[in-house]
């Protein structure tokens, strides 16, 4: 009998067709161009430009990148910015450190005097293929910023007070603990001095200041000065309280004052007629019940801090009991 194909031989003709591996149209070759850098940083630092970026791992394929090669230019920008001009022209950094996939380089300073520049990098795969240019960074280069000297430290009230030696028209402080690895910015100053009031007694600090000056859009810095390290110890008492009055009650004297307000205020002394009395109190107001009719009574007071530090004494107040 002469017939097609049955429909099971032509469901087993598929699946032997299947199983022989045909996967459709062969895949172009990948291209391999590394992903862009996204994350460029440059900044002029002293003598040098300091520059940073992260170097790709993969391609766009996200297949991993292998001994890319890195262009790293830096060179002058005119009025408009085309960057195949701009890299036709610009220098090329060759001397580029690597760790743990972060990349770093420097430029000097003085072959840029007073130019504005810019900075890019652009990472090629094997095959010289690439992704492109990364962010471009603009730098106004100003003349080399000197780097603070005499970084010194004392104790102020609730405070650390840093000086030093420099000419820069600000500073910018840095601090932290011994125990910490992680610097924070605590601050800027427009003067080669400091008071740092965010301190706590018994922690020890380091501390280091860096210069800066406005530069176009942006900043330079120059070197980090040396690290100080300081303990700081609380040797200052807390101020002379304020606005003592004294009035006379049936059998006792009333007293007020004004509050202190420094952090580590502790208590009161109250002094009368020259001796001080066996409590502290912690408000400033006291009720002397202690006291005889036709007496009169001389009181001052004065603060504690939780150092044990005391201040003077405050100014008299005097009261006469009926």
């Amino acid at each position: 009998m002469r017939a097609g194909l049955s429909s099971a031989a032509v469901a087993i003709a598929a699946v032997a067709f299947t199983g022989c591996g045909y996967m459709g149209e062969p895949l172009p070759p990948a291209l391999r161009r590394p992903v862009p850098v996204t994350d460029l940083t440059a900044v002029e630092r002293g003598s040098k430009i300091a520059i940073q970026f992260t170097v790709p791992k993969v391609t766009t394929e996200n297949l991993p990148v292998v001994k890319p090669d890195i262009e790293l230019r830096v060179g002058p920008t005119g009025d408009s910015f085309r960057p195949d001009a701009w890299a036709v022209s610009a220098d090329r950094i060759t001397a580029i450190r690597q760790e743990k996939g972060i990349a770093k380089a420097e430029a000097p300073v003085s072959a840029y005097a007073g130019k504005r520049l810019a900075v890019g990098v652009n990472v090629h795969g094997p095959n010289g293929r690439s992704a492109g240019w990364s962010n471009f960074v603009p730098l106004t280069i100003v003349p080399a910023l000197e780097t603070p000297e005499g970084l010194n430290a004392e104790d102020g009230p609730d405070s650390i007070v840093l000086s030093w030696r420099g000419t820069a028209p600000e500073y910018r402080i840095f601090r932290k603990t011994v125990a910490s690895p992680e610097w924070e910015r605590i601050g800027t100053s427009p003067s080669a001095r400091y008071s740092d009031t965010t301190i706590e007694y018994g922690e020890t600090y380091q501390y280091y200041v860096q210069a800066q000056a406005k530069a176009g859009d942006g900043y330079a810095e120059s070197e980090e000065s040396d690290v100080k390290t300081f303990k700081p110890v609380d040797r200052f008492p807390p101020a002379v309280p304020s606005g003592l009055t004294a009035q006379p009650g049936a059998r006792s004297v009333e007293l007020v004052w004004e509050r202190n307000t420094e952090r580590d205020f502790a208590a009161y002394r109250i002094y009368r007629n020259g001796q001080a009395l066996p409590q502290t109190v912690a408000s400033p107001a006291y009720s002397d019940r202690d006291v005889q009719p036709g007496t009169r009574y001389e009181y001052r007071i004065s603060a504690i801090d939780t150092a044990g530090n005391e201040s003077a004494q405050s100014a008299p107040a005097f009261v006469e009991i009926p």
